[in-house]
């Protein structure tokens, strides 16, 4: 496969690593937070279906040969589009994630999938008669009611909406499950690129000229984009390594989404940054596509800066209730010799910097956890303010 370019959530990785703590597990740490800068490349499913402010999939892959062993069950509360999941395969470890973000956990199932050569012939051949009946619609000019409301179908272009309603539709008649899913993941990743929005972290609006018949070859090439990427993904997964499980859920509440005897060895993740993004309005033009519902994201999101950024909000006391619940359900599904490793940025709440390093060291024994190490790297602030850290930490069960 081609190399691609990873486009990264901090595409500033570099700059000295400031380490703390237990010496080896320091070391891992800044082995991983260094690892952007060897490997650069986008590579296996990453990078399919974009997702602001995922974890460079570098790190997670260093993290996860560095501080877990052949076998270990992995498990990231904050899977995102799976990012964790996926290297952890790549490394034969089982692996587990939730999200809350239902958009996330259809992305990583298709990220995390093991498609075998005959599977991926036939979603080939399928892309194929999708792609030369929407090209069908366009000529015939076949109206499609998109699954929109008004104001979601003004952020279109009509004949560009037309075209994605007909590749919808196509899409629809799938027998095939894994396929079906597939294809909309497919489509969703094009949704925004399509849209009159200017891209998933800006709500501005730009006017696209765009010819008829570009979204479905658009989407022809993006199919065969993600086969590539399967078989990347296919290639490297040892055999008899477990797929992946997915739980749509809070990662407050793991103790009651895992089994009830599940430990991990491995909790790696990246929750949210404090009042730095909002996941539900990067996302909000590709949940009616796919027929989800983001209410309970909307009502319930972590560190989301809609609920923090006002100074008068009592932001800062809910963020460290957030992640105090966080850090509580992560150590209640650790083994007693397992890691929970965040990778977490500062944090702007309330108009205020956060400190997620001091953050986490006085939240952690509450949490019956203790701060073991950890590896720290400047970063330019996201909405052109003063330069934050990012932090990889890892902490054990107290």
């Amino acid at each position: 496969m081609a190399e691609r370019r990873l486009r990264r959530s901090l595409s500033h990785q570099g700059g000295p690593v400031e380490v703390a703590g237990e010496p080896a597990i320091a070391r891992a740490l800044q082995e991983a937070m260094s690892a952007p800068e060897r490997y650069p490349l986008d590579d296996l499913t990453h990078g399919f279906h974009s997702y602001p402010a995922r974890m460079h999939p570098a790190i997670a892959r260093v993290a996860v040969g560095q501080l877990s062993g052949a076998g270990a069950q992995v498990l990231d509360p904050f899977c995102g589009s799976g990012t964790v999941l996926v290297e952890a395969m790549a490394a034969g470890r089982r692996a587990r994630g939730v999200d809350l973000n239902p958009l996330a956990t259809r992305i990583a199932e298709v990220h995390c999938a093991i498609v075998g050569p005959r599977a991926r012939a036939r979603f080939t051949a399928t892309a194929s008669e999708i792609a030369q009946a929407s090209e069908g619609r366009v000529r015939q000019r076949v109206k499609v009611r998109a699954p929109l409301s008004p104001k979601e179908r003004a952020l279109y272009s009509p004949h560009v909406l037309l075209e994605l309603a007909g590749l919808w539709k196509e899409i629809g008649s799938v027998d095939h499950r894994l396929d079906r899913r597939a294809f909309e993941v497919v489509l969703s990743s094009l949704v925004v690129k399509f849209s009159n929005q200017e891209s998933d972290t800006s709500s501005g609006q730009t006017e696209r000229r765009l010819r008829k018949g570009l979204v479905t070859e658009a989407f022809h090439d993006k199919a065969a984009e993600l086969v590539e990427r399967w078989q990347s993904l296919a290639d490297v997964v040892p055999r008899r390594t477990a797929a992946v499980r997915l739980f749509d859920g809070d990662a407050r509440d793991l103790p009651q989404l895992m089994d009830r005897r599940y430990r991990a060895d491995l909790v790696l993740s990246s929750p949210p940054y404090g009042g730095t993004y909002d996941y539900h309005a990067h996302h909000a033009r590709r949940y009616p596509w796919l027929g989800l519902s983001s209410h309970r994201l909307e009502r319930e999101e972590l560190g989301a800066r809609r609920h923090l950024s006002r100074a008068s909000s009592g932001g800062a006391a809910r963020w460290d209730a957030q992640l105090a619940a966080a850090l509580g359900s992560a150590a209640a599904v650790t083994a007693p010799d397992g890691l929970v490793v965040w990778l977490i940025g500062d944090g702007h709440v309330g108009g205020r910097r956060v400190d997620a390093l001091r953050q986490l060291h006085a939240l952690s024994s509450g949490a019956q956890l203790r701060v073991v190490a950890s590896a720290s790297q400047r970063r330019p602030d996201p909405h052109g303010g003063r330069a934050r850290r990012e932090h990889l930490i890892a902490l054990s069960p107290a």
